[in-house]
């Protein structure tokens, strides 16, 4: 429609992009599967928002209903004027009466979004390793073997690899199909920019899928030097993950491989001959903001036995504000309930978003200053609000 062409004209003039058939492509899920909203300003589109319906999994594989907050603008002529703070509330609002316990994103500054709640979550690190350095410890031989497939059979075989994955791991959320169809599988030739087509590799052990990756290569024949370019490795357990890249370490003409997502602590440091030589760039991946504090707390699962009470304070949110008691069980989901106990800790909407998938400590939120509490509240705190494995998203929605 003429509104959704505005919409996405409106929406790559802040992203410093133009209107593309492979950028209209990805669009086309947002229309399908996102809520919409905009700012007029007379028959000027200003402003553009947008939200999905994600599932997202949090310490104890608990699948919480999110808002995916995505396709937020204003344009450079109307910054600073309340129009991003208004379409917060109003998404905030609308998602809580919709059942959604947090919001999360990816930030596209890390500037923006902490004034509005959402803390990061958890990381990733970039990495970039040449090619005579791409070489795994001596182990038993792995077992099993590769394949490459076309995108139909990889949307057959994908998916319950990743679910079983998505499902387990805080941080990550689960795909509906049309998803992978538009997102994660699509293929348009102006989004390569200049390298090959996907190439997809699935990794075979007792005749049954267990990992997979989606990758390219990129020549420069000036140079004549081949990088591979990783977009997405999952393996339903380590040697799957460890057969992977033996693979793609022993794809043939290639000077470097690189992959933009790798997860916290990924165990190929531990496996490469000459650790060292991994260049990693560490950066925030997902931020998350609580909508509903109580359904938050009694989702996730926690470590250790625990009591804690805490104040929270939450201005875009103010049905959350008030003091709260959190008791918890070793591997169990909390009891969080409002309190008239003494206080012993102070939580924001930004410090409980950053601590709240397992992936930053309380204690270091509280030497910097956004965590109050006694000593001794703090580190029980920390104790509890651990988890077995880091966070980690798998890609930008």
């Amino acid at each position: 429609s003429d509104e959704h062409r505005l919409f996405e004209k409106t929406l790559s003039i802040p992203f410093g992009m133009d209107p593309s058939p492979g950028l209209t492509a990805r669009f086309q899920i947002a229309l399908d599967q996102a809520t919409l909203s905009a700012t007029f300003e007379g028959d000027q589109m200003v402003s553009t928002f947008g939200s999905y319906d994600l599932n997202l999994t949090v310490p104890g594989g608990v699948g919480v209903p999110s808002a995916g907050t995505t396709l937020v603008t204003v344009l450079p002529t109307h910054r600073r004027q309340g129009i991003l703070r208004a379409h917060m509330r109003e998404h905030f609002q609308e998602a809580q009466a919709k059942g959604q316990h947090l919001a999360a994103l990816w930030a596209s500054e890390s500037c923006i979004y902490g004034r509005f709640g959402y803390g990061p979550a958890a990381e990733r690190s970039s990495i970039t390793i040449e090619k005579p350095y791409a070489k795994l410890q001596k182990s038993p031989k792995i077992q099993g073997t590769m394949r490459l497939v076309d995108e139909e059979e990889a949307l057959k075989v994908f998916p319950p690899i990743y679910e079983g994955v998505a499902t387990q791991r805080a941080g990550m959320f689960t795909r509906a199909s049309d998803w992978w169809k538009v997102r994660n599988l699509a293929d348009p030739e102006d989004l390569r920019r200049g390298a090959t087509s996907h190439r997809r590799v699935v990794h075979y052990r007792d005749g049954q899928p267990v990992g997979y990756s989606i990758y390219r290569t990129l020549t420069d024949y000036n140079a004549y030097t081949t990088e591979l370019r990783i977009s997405e490795l999952i393996a339903q357990d380590t040697e799957a993950e460890k057969a992977l890249w033996e693979y793609l370490f022993g794809v043939d003409l290639v000077a470097k491989i690189t992959h933009w997502n790798l997860p916290p602590h990924d165990p190929l440091f531990w496996w490469l001959e000459r650790p060292r030589e991994l260049d990693r760039h560490p950066s925030d991946s997902i931020w998350v903001r609580p909508l509903n504090v109580v359904e938050a707390f009694n989702r996730r699962h926690y470590p250790v036995d625990g009591r804690l009470v805490f104040r929270y304070q939450d201005e875009l949110c103010p049905w959350n504000e008030g003091v709260y008691e959190l008791q918890t069980s070793a591997d169990e989901p909390g009891d969080c309930r409002e309190s008239s106990a003494s206080t012993e800790l102070e939580l924001t909407p930004f410090s409980l978003g950053a601590v709240y998938l397992g992936g930053h400590r309380v204690g270091a939120l509280a030497r910097a200053g956004l965590i109050q509490g006694s000593p001794e509240a703090i580190q029980r705190a920390d104790a509890m609000f651990r988890w077995h494995t880091e966070p980690w998203c798998q890609e930008i929605f």
